[in-house]
């Protein structure tokens, strides 16, 4: 039986949304499925919304971004989830498909009580689903989405502009902290281990100036140049977040950010001995999650559109396409919403946090474990560039 399918990306973009679409629309096509691309994430869906037929031609699948385009729309805090299922019903549409993080998802939730919906995961944070069990050893297979679609290529421009700020840092005898992604997870900080970084700070270890002043002032009479790479979300003592801005999204949450600048100035006023000029700091921001998406991320994104796709046909609704690490190797599968978003008790969802058992907090990088979660994405840690040694003589 013919099904009429409506799609919607919501909340940042990321590399991978036009890949998954273009799963979706592959497999609507070789089912004899009807894909309406509804516009500006939740949005499109409500009066003067916009939609458009979607035909797979149209996407470009190494194409960065979503050819949908994107908001930050939150129906249940705007009590427009009914408008949005009458809006759906007007168009004839069968079933939906939105693609999103775990704003858009949980939205989606709500909306799932009285229609028909199917969900792909997406965040460059890659804070949806949970960890493997607190064993002595991690069981990677456990992992509930294994990773977020657009995470991988995002992690991957961390590393990249990471090691090559080394070249600056070297000349220049500078230590510059870099400011990457993460308002609650540091997976993407985590990342930058793939760039050598000489340390590493993420939101789940509440910052340390002293601590980190001291590494700093030891790495660096070693090695005179520093690249210390931070989360966003740092947090002090307080639990608050060392910056963030007046303004909310319609989700309530504050916009984190310049957090780099802060610790930078921090350790000019713990370090004398470095000159105050040597310190400088760099924010990433939305250079992180622009672009094409590297192969892993496209290919797996490609198929977990399509198994969302199929999932319809079978009548599996409120399942998500959940990335998964297997025995074969990283491979979209099947799982109920309830399995993908854990809930508290006030029923918000519980983001996923990195795993510290990937982060070696002594000394502010990746551990072996880490390692060994990025091995399937990056593969190997590559070595680090060494600079000769000069034999250098003075006057």
């Amino acid at each position: 039986m013919s099904k009429r399918i409506g799609v919607l990306t919501g909340g940042g973009d990321t590399p991978a949304l036009n890949a998954t679409l273009k799963g979706i629309a592959l497999q609507c096509e070789e089912l004899g499925f009807e894909l309406i691309g509804l516009m500006q994430g939740w949005a499109g869906v409500l009066k003067q919304g916009a939609y458009c037929h979607l035909a797979s031609e149209m996407i470009d699948e190494d194409q960065g971004g979503t050819i949908l385009q994107s908001s930050r729309t939150n129906l249940r805090a705007s009590g427009q989830i009914g408008e949005a299922i009458e809006n759906l019903k007007k168009l004839k549409i069968d079933a939906l498909i939105p693609i999103g993080g775990d704003d858009t998802l949980s939205v989606g939730s709500e909306l799932s009580n009285d229609f028909a919906t199917t969900f792909v995961t997406k965040t460059i944070d890659n804070d949806v689903g949970s960890n493997a069990p607190e064993d002595s050893s991690v069981n990677y297979m456990q992992l509930v989405n294994y990773f977020c679609p657009g995470f991988p290529s995002a992690a991957n421009l961390i590393a990249k502009y990471v090691r090559d700020i080394r070249t600056t840092a070297y000349s220049h005898n500078r230590i510059i902290f870099v400011e990457a992604m993460g308002r609650y997870a540091g997976w993407l900080t985590l990342a930058s281990a793939y760039g050598y970084p000489d340390l590493i700070l993420v939101p789940e270890i509440e910052y340390d100036p002293d601590s980190l002043a001291a590494c700093i002032e030891k790495k660096y009479s070693q090695v005179g140049n520093l690249v210390v790479v931070v989360s966003e979300g740092i947090t002090g003592k307080d639990g608050k977040l060392l910056t963030e801005s007046e303004e909310l999204d319609s989700f309530g949450h504050a916009r984190p950010g310049g957090c780099s600048e802060l610790i930078a100035q921090d350790m000019k006023e713990r370090l004398p001995s470095i000159s105050s000029s040597s310190l400088r700091h760099q924010v990433l921001a939305y250079m992180q999650r622009c672009g094409s998406p590297i192969s892993i991320d496209r290919d797996t994104a490609i198929r977990a559109g399509r198994l969302a796709v199929q999932a319809i046909k079978d009548d599996k609704i409120n399942y998500v396409a959940t990335v998964m690490r297997t025995e074969n190797g990283i491979e979209p599968q099947l799982l109920h919403l309830e399995q993908v978003l854990k809930r508290g008790d006030d029923g918000h969802v519980i983001r996923r946090s990195l795993d510290l058992r990937f982060y070696d907090a002594e000394n502010f990088q990746i551990s072996e474990a880490g390692i060994e979660y990025f091995r399937p994405i990056f593969g190997d840690l590559p070595e680090s560039f060494q600079y000769p040694d000069l034999n250098i003589q003075y006057i």
